[in-house]
């Protein structure tokens, strides 16, 4: 992995209906300024990404729209991964200080949920909790990538789903000791012990930035980390720590990815 650690990269691919642009920062003659942070959580709520490019075109400016699909990579060249994906919500009225235009706009990761309107359907006795989700997300038209319960819960005296529809795959999911987020733009319901094994080991050579810092809540504890940009690490990435205080193999929770042209980091929480 260290051979890859050199030569950043950042691609930001932009579909808006008629055109896809695509947006490049590297080492090339034609390389574009770009800026970003991504944040990534086990949370079901959408998070999102903030993108800064410098000095567009007149007309490359105009490719960015609102409702447009945006595709953040990230790496290095030779190992670049995607960042995020999901659609533009915002778009800033383009700054410029005499030298410099920055045009900057956020981004959705997958889609928002949250306003679906409510519904209400009922389960006979017996039904159980795969079922229930799969029915109330196709009804309110939620897509979900991946189903895996810790325990496929079974409702003997039926179930009434009534309400906002991601609140009721919210209370279903935990109920089956499982976690609902998305993971680089996609909505993922599992095991909220289990994750995607990336079969990385993050250590020195491979980015680590200084030493892992010990946390503590009331339910959780584990360790904050940063490292050089790595495109791997997403939620519920499983991945081997090797530092001087902590070894062992651990899940990511949420963190941040960001590059400011200085800094081109990957700061997460694990834990065991």
């Amino acid at each position: 992995m260290t051979q890859y650690l050199f030569n950043r990269k950042i691609e930001v691919s932009i579909d808006n209906g008629s055109k896809t642009a695509v947006f490049v920062c590297d080492n090339s003659p034609n390389s574009l300024k770009i800026n970003f942070d991504s944040e990534f959580s086990n949370e079901p709520m959408p998070n999102v990404t903030n993108i800064s490019i410098f000095n567009l075109s007149e007309t490359s400016r105009k490719e960015i729209k609102k409702g447009a699909k945006v595709i953040l990579k990230a790496g290095y060249v030779g190992d670049v991964g995607v960042i995020s994906e999901g659609y533009i919500n915002l778009i800033s009225p383009v700054q410029y200080d005499g030298t410099t235009k920055e045009i900057a706009f956020s981004f959705i990761e997958g889609v928002d949920y949250s306003e679906k309107n409510d519904i209400n359907m009922t389960f006979g006795k017996g039904s159980y909790a795969k079922t229930i989700i799969q029915r109330v997300a196709q009804k309110a038209n939620i897509s979900i990538s991946k189903i895996e319960l810790k325990t496929n819960k079974k409702y003997s005296s039926g179930y009434t789903a009534d309400g906002n529809p991601l609140d009721i795959l919210q209370e279903i999911v935990e109920a089956c000791k499982s976690a609902m987020y998305f993971r680089r733009g996609k909505l993922v319901i599992r095991d909220i012990k289990s994750g995607d094994d990336e079969r990385f080991i993050l250590e020195q050579t491979s980015g680590l930035l200084g030493y892992p810092q010990r946390f503590e809540e009331d339910d959780q504890s584990g360790w904050s980390i940063r490292s050089l940009l790595q495109h791997r690490i997403a939620t519920a990435s499983i991945i081997e720590i090797k530092s001087k205080y902590v070894k062992g193999t651990y899940r990511v929770r949420g963190g941040t990815h960001s590059s400011n042209g200085d800094n081109f980091e990957t700061n997460c929480e694990v834990i065991g």
